[in-house]
């Protein structure tokens, strides 16, 4: 069977990228936990928005479907990081003072969280506010649920 051109292209593109990852010497940053983190967020988060950015590359997404796709992507999220937090509580039960620490921890970032997202949404421009809302609540609960897995484990 003869390959198409596009089927071409991507086998060399793939050929292309695993020499490259061969070759990678990683950087002290992507070898600290919090690197780690940052990194495994930041993918998921490309992620969480891929589905809701049917623009063209360079154009900023934006509008009332945008909107929508972030919320909804922001409540699986939020859904995730409460069974993630519930796991890992229940992990915790044989050391009642590290359950104890990471309730009051996760009360705190819960206040943290809520607080930034108000803020962020109060420095948007008016027409943006509930996107940049909606965006960083996402963010921080992708953050927030790959903290809590590598800190503790699954």
């Amino acid at each position: 069977m003869r390959k198409s051109i596009p089927a071409l292209a991507m086998a060399a593109l793939l050929a292309s990228l695993a020499a490259r990852a061969q070759d990678h010497v990683p950087q002290p940053y992507e070898l600290t936990s919090r690197g780690v983190i940052a990194a495994d967020a930041g993918e998921a988060y490309r992620l969480a928005l891929a589905s809701c950015y049917p623009g063209k590359p360079g154009d900023a997404p934006q509008g009332p479907q945008f909107l929508a796709c972030l919320k909804k992507a922001y409540r699986s999220e939020s859904d995730t990081l409460t069974k993630t937090y519930g796991g890992t509580l229940a992990a915790l039960k044989s050391a009642p003072d590290r359950a104890a620490k990471l309730r009051e921890v996760q009360g705190g970032w819960t206040r943290f969280r809520d607080a930034n997202c108000s803020f962020a949404r109060a420095v948007a421009p008016a027409e943006e506010a509930e996107a940049f809302y909606y965006d960083c609540l996402l963010r921080a609960t992708i953050e927030r649920r790959i903290e809590l897995r590598s800190l503790v484990g699954d």
